[in-house]
């Protein structure tokens, strides 16, 4: 696969791109709390180290972007140069970040958007494409934890229940390539990056239909990735461990075993995880297709 590369110099532009880094700054700082290690901090994200714009003018598409690390992720591509197009079912915060980006000089929209629902993640889709005219990166993030218990005890109804897990996490998915990937081969092809979770590799004895739905994100991956090998599409899925967002807290309650038990010695937090998704995205991972990256601090080593 050959991708176009696209870059960008100037002061001004590295300055804007500055700015936009300290929103990313704020968000470390306000999610980090106190669940790191004592030793160990988390190191400086590589776009603040170099202020580089592998992502100039490229239109970047993500689901579940108001916050945790759909968020970081959005700001994290904003930060080098990307043209940002996000969804999520709060329409005040997802307007909050937006307007938080452009007063940082940075190019981001934001669509409200369920993604259990077929329709608007096609909406959503066109929406992008008929302001853009193209997508050259997806981020398939958006999700919920789901109901605890054991199988026989979960609802299979309402918020937060079975059904409603699988829509988000696994039909969410599903919709979102089902409308991007024909758009991308109509293009110059691109990028698609799916969140699944490091319970897509293991079970989990109280949250199952959360560990189910994410081993499904992964089989559509490599599905995915082999019916469009050729094509100039790379498909791939990443699966964070434990990771300092609202999920894992509603999830877990204290996060601070997670950082104890760590090799890494500390929990991570959601820039760990957008500084994989960029990576995963370059232009120089042409050869990477159709693989799950367990992303965790080493704790599956």
């Amino acid at each position: 696969m050959t991708e176009n590369r696209e870059f960008a110099g100037g002061d001004a532009d590295r300055t804007r791109r500055r700015i936009v880094v300290g929103g990313m700054a704020a968000l470390a700082s306000a999610t980090a709390g106190s669940v790191f290690g004592s030793t160990q901090q988390p190191q400086k994200w590589p776009w603040e180290a170099s202020n580089r714009e592998r992502f100039r003018n490229r239109v970047v598409l993500i689901t579940g972007a108001t916050s945790g690390i759909g968020e970081a992720s959005a700001r994290a591509f904003a930060a080098e140069g990307a043209r940002v197009f996000f969804c999520g079912r709060r329409a005040d915060r997802g307007n909050a970040v937006a307007q938080s980006l452009h007063e940082n000089g940075a190019e981001a929209r934001f669509h409200q958007a369920d993604v259990r629902e077929e329709r608007d993640v096609r909406g959503f889709v066109e929406a992008c494409v008929e302001t853009y005219g193209r997508i050259d990166i997806a981020f398939n993030n958006a999700g919920i934890e789901g109901p605890e218990g054991d199988l026989d005890e979960i609802p299979m109804d309402g918020e937060m229940g079975y059904r409603d897990v699988m829509r988000t996490n696994l039909d969410g998915v599903f919709f979102a390539m089902r409308y991007e990937l024909p758009v991308m081969r109509r293009g110059r092809g691109g990028v698609v990056i799916n969140t699944a979770s490091s319970l897509a590799h293991e079970g989990a004895d109280r949250w199952g239909a959360y560990s189910a739905s994410k081993h499904g994100v992964i089989g559509l991956t490599r599905s995915a990735a082999l019916a469009n090998a050729g094509r100039n599409l790379r498909i791939l899925s990443i699966s964070p461990g434990a990771v300092d967002t609202a999920l894992l807290r509603r999830m877990y309650g204290d996060l601070s075993l997670f950082a104890r038990t760590n090799p890494s010695g500390r929990i991570g937090v959601p820039e760990d995880i957008a500084a994989v998704v960029l990576n995963l995205a370059a232009p120089e991972m042409s050869y990477l297709n159709g693989v799950d990256l367990r992303v965790n601090g080493g704790s599956s080593a």
